[in-house]
């Protein structure tokens, strides 16, 4: 019979992301890596993810797309905008990402709905799928975050719906659009103001896209094969 220490434990991580924030497409890949080395390792650990919906920039809207660059300089300055383009390069190159800053954005709750629905018709294979087919297109292919052929092509692919047709008369609608308003004033009265976000068993916070060494360490804590010193450990690898 096995011991108490041979069983198996629940790891629920709740990951509040934004599909504009590079930083959070870099910190999927990091806890993606982090978990596969988790399972290398043999802890007993069974993960279930679950990402949550964030606005880094709420006064974009979702029917009127802006050139990404201009809207960055605008945010950042031209001078500091050119410079974070060069440095998300070169960390984006780390992680396996190819970024690519021509294209469009726009407000991103249309994404978030269509990630919602996945998780709940999926579970967090579907939805890991989604966000990484989001995340890829407009990160690496220019592709526009609110542009509904687009997303409806992403939802018909990882199966969320039977034809792209059907996935457009859905993203037309309001389906999930109070569900993920409501997820994000929750984020807000956390007090996240920068994504990614991940929290552990509601236990832990690690606020950035931190090395996977480090969300390891945090498993392994779970595990009891380390002491606890800290219940929130903080980074500047965020995007606010």
């Amino acid at each position: 019979m096995s011991n108490e220490t041979d069983a198996t434990m629940k790891l629920k991580i709740d990951v509040i992301s934004d599909s504009i924030c590079p930083f959070c497409y870099i910190g999927k890949r990091k806890l993606d890596r982090a978990i596969d080395i988790a399972k290398e390792k043999g802890l007993k650990l069974e993960f279930d993810v679950q990402f949550h919906p964030f606005l880094l920039d709420p006064t974009l809207t979702e029917d009127n797309p802006v050139n990404k660059r201009s809207r960055y300089a605008e945010k950042f300055g031209k001078e500091r905008s050119v410079t974070l383009e060069k440095m998300m390069i070169e960390r984006g190159k780390q992680s396996g990402i190819n970024f690519s800053y021509g294209g469009d954005v726009r407000q991103t709750t249309k994404s978030h709905r269509l990630i919602a629905l996945a998780y709940e018709k999926g579970g967090q294979d579907m939805q890991k799928n989604i966000i990484e087919r989001l995340f890829n297109g407009y990160f690496e292919r220019e592709q526009d975050i609110g542009d509904i052929d687009f997303l409806s092509t992403q939802a018909s692919d990882v199966g969320l719906f039977p034809t792209s047709d059907d996935a457009k008369i859905w993203l037309e609608s309001d389906e999930k659009k109070e569900e993920v308003q409501t997820a994000i004033q929750r984020a807000q009265m956390m007090g996240v103001s920068g994504v990614p976000f991940f929290i552990l068993n509601n236990k832990y916070a690690i606020s950035g896209a931190e090395e996977s060494e480090l969300f390891v360490e945090v498993f392994e804590r779970f595990c009891g094969k380390q002491n606890t010193r800290s219940n929130r450990i903080p980074s500047d690898l965020v995007c606010t």
